[in-house]
């Protein structure tokens, strides 16, 4: 299989603490990148903050990943979009006016205008609770509100898109 420019790649829950708060809050993808071609990705993430890396180091962070590729016209402006964002920091607090950006925040900027990735509703439960005790520390360290039922991304979400189509695994 060749990562093609725009190529998503979706990564599961690795079993992290914040990967299973993910998971138990949205479903079992936890991150998102863009393919800026067969060898290099732009992401987002807690780490890093927005980032190109090789395909080898992200998959190395990763174990594997699941690529959809979009069934759209024109990808051509879309890693460009994506590159605006780099060296900005990660977004940790998920709010929209805040200047850093999350995974899939990237992605749907990046994708705005070709690829629409409804934003909906943030959860943060675990099927228990409707906050986790895991996001309840977690904006309790950070200093603000949990953004319960605040629109957002996230990968899982964005997965499901029907001008997504799953490629394979690498």
């Amino acid at each position: 299989m060749e990562i093609q420019t725009a190529d998503l790649l979706f990564v599961p829950n690795q079993h992290h603490d914040m990967d299973e708060a993910i998971a138990a809050s949205t479903g079992d993808y936890v991150h998102v990148g863009i393919a800026i071609d067969s060898e290099y990705v732009i992401h987002a993430s807690p780490r890093y903050g927005v980032v190109t890396q090789s395909l080898a180091v992200f998959l190395d962070e990763s174990n594997h990943v699941d690529v959809y590729r979009p069934m759209v016209e024109n990808v051509t402006n879309i890693v460009q979009r994506a590159q605006q964002f780099e060296h900005r920091p990660y977004n940790f607090s998920f709010y929209k006016n805040d200047p850093g950006v999350y995974c899939s925040q990237l992605v749907a900027s990046a994708f705005e205008g070709v690829i629409d990735f409804d934003e909906e509703p943030m959860q943060f439960g675990d099927g228990e609770q409707e906050i986790s005790q895991f996001w309840s520390d977690y904006y309790l360290k950070l200093g603000v509100d949990v953004p319960l039922n605040q629109l957002g991304t996230n990968p899982n979400k964005m997965a499901t898109s029907d001008d997504l189509q799953l490629i394979g695994k690498i």
